[in-house]
């Protein structure tokens, strides 16, 4: 069974929208670990970042999703 590139494309995108919360919540808890670490503040720029993360995987998420209406 042969796939179209259409196919690929679309499936590439639906693997971004699925990854993004916990890629950007990643990202923010680990900025924030590194930066407690730093500063001595455990855990409260962990809880920053993590919450920092997944607003910003969600804003991804919602930005993805509304640029298939064009």
């Amino acid at each position: 069974m042969k796939r179209s590139r259409s196919s690929l494309i679309s499936g590439a995108g639906y693997w971004l929208l699925a990854w993004a919360i916990p890629i950007s919540i990643a990202i923010g808890w680990g900025g924030g670990w590194w930066l407690d670490q730093r500063f001595g503040t455990e855990p409260w720029l962990q809880v920053v970042g993590f919450l920092l993360g997944a607003a910003a995987g969600l804003a991804q998420i919602l930005q993805l999703s509304g640029s298939d209406d064009e």
